[in-house]
């Protein structure tokens, strides 16, 4: 029997059978769900290597599934932050409402991205990218009316997205009978200049709306904030990653990588992936400007995870094999280190019951192992030294320098030093200084959210050491797929055109300088001591229990007031006066539209009436 149809099986009909078995107890939903996930999970690593197609043809269309090298690597990211998100749902989701719900539109949703990212024809791709819109949607949704105005966002968008990709396949089915990618990748050069910039345009509309690129983003700070905390981790770190998988398969598969011959290129990068690298650039810098100026956590992180979005779409859009190689790189550990994050604010909101920054403070000693999460997650975003942030951040800008695209290379950089600030933020208001009083009982989330939590930091760590074995899975994409000459590297060692980079050694150096850091000042100086929070000078005064001395409040105002003219123009608001024109526009139409029969008599006589006059007139 055939690997992939058997995946989809076990996952669709998993999320079936434990959606009506689950209403005898909820450990029968959580049971039958993990071993579903685990089950098809790993069946799908075993087929790492193998070549595995399964065919239909269903009504004229040829309907293929298969499992390659890229589709391997996204899938080791659905399941893996897929398991980590059902173990965390577990406790907490634990006594809230319709859990059956939940837990049946989250497999749902895994298992139509499985199903997008194994189909090799657009025909499948689209009807599983379908599935997953309208399964997430109904977890946007989940607080229903609270979620209202979120949940009507993402649909109205998904489906402007659908329709573009709908056209799309119309077009490309008119013109050469099939949707199969290895059939439009053979008949791609002979479309017209024209033809092929408006499927490029159409497909970029669905796969950058699912990207949240710039100015098509509108729709996830407000979905990710509104979402269940276990599947905002899931939304961030991998069904965003639709979007940046349509545009791999845009670029390199069905179009064969021709862009660079059909179009004017620039520096070797093709006018398509030029302009996209600039969308993606700008989107990176824009979101991380947002982002510094939030004080909900998890809108903080939805401007976030835009950001990072758009230096992977910058990297993938570049072209050659480095930037394609830290393009990938960089979605995996997007994928870890958000997911990290997300879980992390979805403790401390499950502990405190807030997501509002400027109301926390302290919490490091009541939550000690999601303070190490977030630290480990804000310093892999940085791309600092010593964990796999560095690694993917080092191959980006080596690929814009080789490029020659320095501009580009000093925005990214002046975004990711922006990145700081908004870093700095979230673990500073949350977990240092004054703790309210009112949370001076708060502790540690249980064991069932710490786990997934911690070990995926733990691979943050692993990656930052030993980056070869994810780059050599992207390698073997490349190679197999694109025909590209994979990113060169030995071991532990990383090489560019410009230069070469050994990761022990990196992480080594930075290891030996904390631990000096670390033993100068509780070794060699012993004279420091252990002061309370209101240990301090205060002009004579000594503030009471009552006075929170803890800066959180309009953080970054100087800042704020910096960047006020880009915060004050917004996409939203255009886009929401249209949506105004247009409901005025339908207004004005039912007085034509009004469904009286009497009126639409009417009608019918004026325009026979019409038409008689016309016809006089002619004779």
């Amino acid at each position: 029997m055939k690997v992939v149809p058997l995946i989809l099986g076990i996952l669709f009909g998993g999320a079936v059978l434990s959606y009506v078995l689950g209403k005898i107890h909820v450990i029968v939903k959580n049971t039958i769900s993990f071993i579903v996930l685990l089950t098809s999970g790993y069946l799908f690593m075993t087929q790492y290597g193998v070549t595995d197609t399964f065919s239909l043809n269903m009504a004229g269309f040829d309907i293929i599934w298969r499992i390659n090298p890229l589709s391997w690597l996204f899938g080791m990211m659905i399941f893996g932050l897929g398991l980590m998100v059902l173990i965390y749902s577990t406790a907490f989701m634990k006594g809230k409402e319709r859990i059956g719900y939940f837990c049946f539109s989250l497999c749902i949703t895994i298992a139509s991205m499985v199903g997008i990212i194994v189909s090799a024809d657009l025909l499948s791709f689209f009807f599983f990218w379908e599935i997953m819109t309208w399964a997430s949607f109904l977890m946007v949704i989940y607080y229903r009316f609270e979620a209202q105005k979120a949940g009507i966002k993402y649909f109205v968008m998904s489906a402007i997205g659908a329709y573009a990709m709908l056209l799309a396949l119309f077009m490309i089915q008119a013109e050469i009978g099939s949707l199969s990618f290895a059939v439009i990748a053979a008949n791609w050069g002979t479309f017209s200049l024209g033809f092929q910039t408006t499927l490029i345009l159409l497909f970029l509309l669905a796969f950058g709306l699912k990207a949240a690129l710039m100015p098509l983003h509108t729709w996830a700070p407000d979905a990710y904030g509104i979402s269940p905390a276990p599947f905002a981790a899931l939304f961030s770190g991998v069904l965003s990653k639709m979007g940046v998988f349509g545009i791999v398969i845009l670029f390199y598969v069905i179009s064969a990588g021709s862009f660079a011959t059909q179009f004017i290129t620039y520096n070797g990068v093709s006018l398509p992936g030029y302009i996209l690298a600039w969308v993606g650039v700008l989107t990176a810098l824009i979101a991380t400007i947002i982002a510094v100026v939030q004080d909900d956590a998890k809108k903080l992180l939805a401007y976030s995870s835009i950001g990072q979005l758009g230096y992977i779409v910058m990297a993938i859009a570049l072209g050659d094999s480095l930037g394609m190689t830290s393009g990938l790189f960089l979605a995996v550990n997007h994928t870890i280190f958000k997911g990290m994050l997300f879980l992390a604010v979805g403790a401390v909101f499950y502990r405190t019951g807030t997501k509002k920054m400027s109301e926390l403070g302290g919490l490091i000693t009541r939550m000690p192992y999601t303070f190490f999460v977030v630290l480990l997650g804000i310093i892999t975003l940085a791309g600092v030294p010593p964990l796999s942030g560095y690694v993917g951040k080092w191959m980006l800008y080596e690929a814009l320098i080789q490029k020659k695209m320095v501009f580009l290379a000093v925005m990214t950089f002046a975004a990711s030093t922006i990145a700081f600030l908004y870093c700095y933020r979230l673990i500073f208001t949350i977990f240092l200084g004054q703790r309210p009083e009112r949370f001076d009982d708060v502790k540690e989330v249980p064991w069932a959210m710490r786990v997934p939590m911690l070990l995926l930091s733990l691979l943050t760590i692993y990656l930052g050491f030993y980056p070869y074995h994810l780059l050599n899975v992207i390698a073997s994409a490349e190679t197999a797929l694109f025909g590209i000459e994979p990113f060169v590297l030995k071991d532990t060692i990383l090489f560019s055109q410009i230069g070469g980079i050994n990761t022990i050694t990196v992480m080594s150096i930075v290891g030996a300088a904390f631990v000096i850091i670390f033993v100068i000042f509780n070794v060699v100086y012993k004279r420091s001591r252990l002061v309370g929070l209101k240990d301090i000078h205060t002009s004579g005064e000594v503030p009471g229990p009552e006075i929170n001395l803890h800066f959180a409040v309009n953080f970054y105002q100087p800042f704020s007031r910096g960047v006020q003219g880009v915060l004050k123009r917004s996409i939203d608001r255009a886009y929401q006066s249209v949506a105004e024109g247009l409901e005025n526009l339908f207004d004005l139409m039912r007085y034509i539209y009004t469904g009286n029969g009497q009126t639409y008599a009417m009608y019918v006589i004026i325009f026979l009436v019409f038409l008689f006059v016309f016809a006089a007139i002619l004779i």
